[in-house]
């Protein structure tokens, strides 16, 4: 599901909580460019959006909101780079670029959730 809504980072996992679901992961690049290709769909742009990646837990851990293994991630050159020392929740399409970005979670953006079918 995309909501073109624009919330925090913690509303927006809360919303996706609140149907059964999390904010969206992605273990390659398939599931990847799979998200991108839906954000465009539903919005005729690659709309700066929330996935489910975080490292509020510990700086430089990166964890998914839906527990499931970290791995593939194609950050963007220097990302995640923790500008600010507040960058600790993951968006996709910064700029309408194909990367992945860490940013301020207070940011209001866009989102992406997923659910277990």
């Amino acid at each position: 599901m995309f909501n073109s809504y624009e919330m925090t980072w913690g509303d927006a996992e809360q919303y996706c909580i609140n149907y059964d679901g999390h904010l969206a992961s992605f273990h390659n690049q398939r599931q990847y460019d799979s998200i991108r290709r839906f954000i465009v769909s539903a919005t005729g742009t690659n709309t700066k959006s929330w996935v489910g990646g975080t490292d509020a837990g510990q700086e430089g851990v990166w964890t998914w909101s839906d527990g499931s293994r970290f791995s593939f991630v194609p950050w963007g050159s220097g990302e995640p780079n923790n500008l600010g020392g507040n960058e600790n929740c993951m968006d996709i399409n910064l700029n309408g670029q194909d990367y992945v970005n860490d940013e301020a979670c207070s940011q209001k953006n866009a989102f992406v959730c997923a659910k277990a079918l």
